[in-house]
């Protein structure tokens, strides 16, 4: 019987462990079909018991936007030695050489979100990217503890993937700023605007306007696209119970 490799969510046995420290031997299991098949169905189910949902959160545009420290313009060194008056939302990770901006009310989303879906990241970034944001949007492990995939996890080269997530895909919403990275599960996905914090950004995606930080602005703590899109995640998850709970009576 072939098998499949299936990323499952462990604690790890340390609970102050550095959770980036985490061998991948421990997070990713190679299954048959039908074990994985019966585990989505239990995870499923238990999810369900609990009125959740899945819920998987891309990184770069999305829930924030890097940069490489070389990258910072003449126009954006206004924001280097300035981290107090970004409010706890500008890192500048040396051991990475990256700058790194969240954007604004994902602290807010985050915690909403947790309370009616379990979460994933995944991110096309390396692992240890991955687990260096990670620990910036969730310092105590509240939201995604080790739910954390990066493009060293995946199955598919530049592709992103539901087969390594635990959880039927008709419980699974992803929210990211690039359809051509879920091309098998476009009806999953939730597509919002891209956040482009830094010049760089910009330049990544030929866009020949200023980013944010060049216009010294930022997006509407309370207006911009996290805090529509919360209410958008809110909605699909009532509309789903209401018909979830119409069947299962």
């Amino acid at each position: 019987m072939g098998s499949k490799r299936i990323w499952i969510s462990t604690e790890p046995e340390d609970p102050l462990k550095d959770p980036s420290s985490t061998s991948c031997s421990t997070l990713s299991l190679r299954l048959s079909s039908d074990e994985i098949a019966r585990l989505r169905n239990q995870d499923t189910k238990n999810l369900l018991r609990n009125k959740k949902l899945y819920l998987i959160l891309d990184l770069d545009h999305t829930l924030l936007n890097s940069t490489p420290l070389t990258h910072i313009t003449p126009e954006e060194e206004h924001i280097t030695g300035r981290q107090d008056a970004y409010e706890g939302s500008l890192f500048v990770l040396e051991h990475m050489h990256t700058m790194t901006k969240l954007r604004p009310f994902v602290r807010t989303f985050l915690k909403k979100a947790s309370e009616i879906f379990e979460m994933y990241i995944y991110t096309m970034g390396d692992r240890s990217y991955a687990h260096e944001m990670a620990k910036i949007l969730d310092p105590n492990r509240e939201y995604f503890d080790s739910r954390v995939i990066s493009r060293d996890d995946g199955t598919q080269r530049n592709q992103k993937g539901l087969d390594v997530v635990l959880g039927q895909e008709n419980c699974v919403l992803i929210l990211d700023d690039t359809k051509k990275a879920w091309t098998k599960h476009k009806d999953n996905l939730i597509l919002i605007d891209r956040y482009h914090f830094f010049a760089s950004s910009c330049q990544q995606f030929g866009l020949s306007c200023k980013s944010l930080s060049q216009l010294e602005m930022d997006e509407s703590e309370g207006g911009g696209a996290l805090a529509t899109i919360i209410g958008v995640l809110k909605r699909i998850h009532t509309i789903f119970f209401q018909v979830f709970c119409a069947f299962s009576n």
